[in-house]
């Protein structure tokens, strides 16, 4: 095991384009990287671009909706870096349907991986976390959470848990320093396609919905993430920060 001199910042679902963008960020602001998916060679390819050398960026196979294999990779990354700072709950997935039809399986799988697993990651986090100088938990929750979208109704509910997850564990992790915080994402420009009433839209037309008049980047919810990891951000506790462009107070779909 080697100690790291550079604060760990740990992104779980990290091939995607917000978890990748997360990843890049921390690393230009002075992190190692652990690039975490359940697609492993996904993960390795995204690594490999930001630090061909891998001293800096280490990719790691976790299923986050497996204790076992959330166990098994902060085990990975403890040896490696020999420190984890912070952790980042970006995992997530997506099965759209009516409540009216919506199968147990589908129920379970949303919430096991964007719920679950957020508690199964900060769990196994704990204790090193505990240990170190500036601990932070960001969750990746969702203006879901705060409006009524049809046809979504177990993704809402799950990343409504995440913000009652990030409210408790601010509380009794207060102690040990570990802030814990949320980002609540408003509708992103990512390869993710886009239903409304059942029928595929357009970012562009989608977009005309959102006071902003476009879609968010990236890069945008990820400047959020690295600032609430910072010690700029260190009296932040227990929040959620909604990065929606107005669409929760004025959305027009």
């Amino acid at each position: 095991m080697s100690t790291s001199n550079r604060p760990v910042a740990l992104v779980t679902g990290s091939a995607g384009a917000l978890g990748s963008e997360m990843c890049k960020q921390f690393l230009a602001d002075g992190y190692d990287v652990v690039v975490s998916d359940l697609r492993a060679e996904a993960a390795d390819e995204v690594a490999r671009a930001f630090d061909p050398s891998g001293n800096h960026v280490l990719s790691v196979a976790i299923d986050v909706g497996s204790t076992d294999s959330v166990d098994a990779g902060i085990k990975t990354i403890i040896e490696r870096f020999g420190r984890l700072d912070v952790l980042v709950n970006n995992a997530g997935n997506f099965r759209q349907g009516l409540t009216k039809s919506y199968s147990d399986e589908d129920w379970r799988f949303i919430t096991n991986v964007h719920l679950d697993g957020a508690f199964r990651c900060c769990r196994a986090a704990y204790p090193y976390l505990a240990k170190s100088p500036y601990p932070t938990i960001i969750s990746i929750a969702s203006v879901a959470a705060r409006i009524g979208l049809p046809g979504r109704l177990s993704y809402s509910v799950s990343k409504a848990g995440l913000e009652a997850l990030t409210r408790v564990l601010a509380v009794e992790w207060a102690p040990e320093n570990i802030r814990v915080v949320a980002v609540a994402p408003g509708f992103t420009k990512t390869a993710n396609r886009i239903f409304v009433d059942g029928k595929e839209v357009t970012h562009e037309a989608f977009a005309q919905a959102v006071p902003m008049k476009r879609m968010g980047r990236p890069e945008e919810q990820a400047a959020v993430v690295i600032f609430l990891a910072s010690k700029k951000a260190s009296y932040i506790n227990g929040q959620t920060i909604v990065v929606d462009g107005g669409a929760t107070i004025d959305l027009r779909v």
